[in-house]
């Protein structure tokens, strides 16, 4: 006869007493694709003079996470009585790709200056939103209360629905009798209750604030340099006198121009030399906080994608989470043979294009113009261009305004 409580002796670990319903990983979140795509992003970060080659690993992983996006915002109600641990994958995806945004939109000039720009920004949008429903999903929505545990009379778990067609079962799950979309009941399996909830699994927690600060980023369509430092500037810019503005705006622009985060130091001058108002409040109290907070999340954007990747993986890894194909199934490797094939066929690519210029650059030079030595006293110049006078030619000497020269027009009375 079964019962809900294992056999006498037996490690309660092995033999759990409590469980939950879930459905294990999707293959295509598994750890094989996963690697690939935040190698892809990595690449597509620091892979600054390639854009052939950035391009390719670019698309790849805009359609792995656009697809995540989707995925995500469709499980929004899949983690009462089943819980779809595909949730905590696409979170993994999505908020890595959500802080590699920052990245690639901010610090590469590849991608700032590319036709791509328009299209990173709209997929930054979607992570953006997509997070926003991971972040209830995964965090706000609380756990399904767990199960006792279904034994056999001789001490085998009831851990698949298939397992009920035994005779030797006659005790089962609520949760067997549930239904998800984009499921199979089939799919339902049993995993104890500590897979779900241990020290590793909370790891997911520690950067929640800086994913949702990176995702609010991508929601606002930002996709100015080392931002906000040029809306720092804007902002001392659009506060300014109509008396001061002739004066200090082109001042202001050229100081902010020194660094790349000029336009912090030009709004931390302003509110120091400004006169206590309300004006000056707002920006010391909400603006000024808000903005170093993006500073914060722009410099540290790498690292922290970094720690969020290693902290996913720990999650996922050391909880034993379920994954319904291995690494050895075609849909773990085979999305990273495809990406090899991409890369293989750019370069090959890149090769004829290159060995082409060769040949056109060669034919030139063998079927140029002639050399104009024989000609006595003149000197090479191609017929049509004129002689030109040798000589040097120095420069005036320009005052570059700086922060310094800022600072003093700010504290000149008014």
């Amino acid at each position: 006869m079964a019962t809900n409580t294992p056999v006498s002796g037996i490690s309660p670990t092995a033999h759990p007493l409590e469980v939950n319903c879930v459905y294990a990983i999707s293959g295509a979140y598994g750890l094989l694709p996963r690697i690939l795509y935040y190698v892809t992003l990595v690449f597509a970060i620091f892979g600054r003079s390639r854009e052939w080659l950035i391009i390719g690993a670019l698309v790849s992983a805009l359609t792995y996470a656009g697809t995540a996006a989707i995925h995500l915002m469709a499980l929004v109600a899949s983690k009462n009585e089943i819980y779809d641990l595909d949730i905590v994958a696409a979170w993994a995806v999505l908020s890595s790709g959500a802080l590699a945004y920052i990245g690639m939109v901010h610090w590469s000039t590849t991608l700032r200056y590319s036709r791509a720009k328009l299209v990173l920004i709209t997929w930054g949008f979607l992570v953006g939103i997509s997070l926003i429903f991971g972040r209830a999903e995964l965090f706000q929505d609380p756990l399904s209360p767990p199960e006792p545990a279904c034994y056999s009379s001789a001490g085998t778990l009831l851990e698949y629905p298939i397992q009920l067609i035994s005779p030797q079962f006659n005790c089962t799950y609520k949760c067997f009798s549930a239904t998800k979309p984009m499921r199979q009941p089939s799919e339902v399996m049993i995993v104890p209750r500590h897979v779900l909830d241990n020290r590793y699994t909370r790891l997911s927690f520690v950067l929640v604030g800086p994913i949702q600060f990176a995702a609010y980023a991508a929601l606002s369509f930002d996709s100015l340099e080392h931002t906000p430092s040029q809306i720092c500037t804007r902002a001392v810019m659009s506060h300014l006198d109509h008396t001061q503005r002739e004066n200090i705006t082109k001042l202001i622009y050229n100081a902010s121009s020194e660094h790349w985060y000029g336009g912090y130091f030009v709004l931390f001058q302003f509110v120091r030399h400004s006169r206590w108002n309300a004006r000056k409040a707002l920006l010391s109290f909400v603006i000024l906080p808000w903005f170093l907070t993006a500073l914060l999340v722009d410099i540290l954007a790498l690292p922290m994608m970094v720690t969020n990747i290693v902290l996913n993986e720990v999650s996922i890894l050391a909880s034993n989470l379920p994954t319904n194909e291995a690494m050895y199934a075609v849909g773990q490797w085979g999305p990273v043979v495809n990406s090899l094939l991409v890369v293989i066929a750019a370069i090959i690519n890149k090769y004829l294009e290159m060995r082409e210029r060769a040949k056109n650059t060669s034919a030139k030079e063998s079927g140029g113009p002639k050399c104009r030595d024989d000609v006595p006293g003149r000197p090479d110049i191609e017929p049509g261009m004129e002689e030109q006078t040798i000589g040097v030619v120095t420069p005036k000497l320009a005052h570059v305004e700086t922060l310094r020269d800022m600072e003093e027009l700010l504290d000149k009375p008014k």
